[in-house]
């Protein structure tokens, strides 16, 4: 059935930021306890965000590192880098315009922290596009808990059954399906596995894609 709006996830999804947070935690590993970070620790860490991000953290972490910390100098670092190293995904542009000229609500739950989220938008100049944000340091419970994804409906003024949810990681899609959205992939540097795809309503290769499934009916 197709749906009344859409809900957006921001890093790896609407920016190739991944590459930046993965670089940013390597060096904050390296500083803090002279570490370093696994491939399955970045995976693990992807999309995740608020209290579960740390904990996760923590799991990997030498015994004794403050995670808590060691998730805050990130983020600190990640705002400053995102200043010059900030790319939006291809087709970005292009399905924002389409949703706004078939005057789709838009909203946005993001992991990163307001700072982060707020200038990636106004650098990206596509702010005004939603509704509502909602970011990591405003949610109880991250990705995959369908908190934020359940609250962004609410701000929007829509049940999670009424939304499409653009995700790229999959405990992104995890989230928006456990909140009850339909779950539209776009794959960044994760491809989804059989339990991910069965959650999701559509896996696209671009941004421009969603919006021409979205055209043709597909969606």
């Amino acid at each position: 059935m197709k749906k009344k709006a859409v809900i957006f996830d921001m890093d790896g999804l609407m920016f190739d930021t991944q590459c930046i947070y993965d670089k940013a935690f390597d060096d904050i590993a390296m500083e803090l306890y002279n570490f370093e970070m696994s491939h399955e620790m970045h995976l693990a860490l992807m999309g995740r965000s608020g209290q579960d991000m740390i904990d996760t953290a923590a799991r990997y972490l030498p015994a004794g590192a403050d995670a808590e910390a060691f998730i805050r100098r990130t983020f600190d670092l990640v705002a400053e880098r995102v200043k010059t190293e900030l790319r939006a995904r291809p087709g970005l542009d292009t399905l924002l315009a389409y949703l706004s000229d078939k005057g789709y609500p838009l909203g946005l739950a993001s992991g990163s922290d307001r700072k982060i989220v707020n200038s990636n938008l106004e650098s990206a100049g596509v702010g005004h596009y939603f509704a509502a944000t909602l970011c990591g340091d405003e949610v109880v419970l991250g990705k995959p808990h369908p908190e934020g994804y359940t609250r962004v409906a609410e701000k929007i003024g829509f049940r999670p059954e009424d939304c499409y949810v653009l995700e790229d990681s999959p405990n992104g899609i995890l989230a928006a399906y456990r909140a009850g959205c339909a779950p539209i992939m776009v794959p960044n540097d994760v491809k989804p596995d059989q339990a991910t795809r069965d959650m999701c309503a559509g896996i696209y290769d671009s941004l421009s894609d969603v919006a021409a499934a979205m055209e043709n009916g597909e969606l």
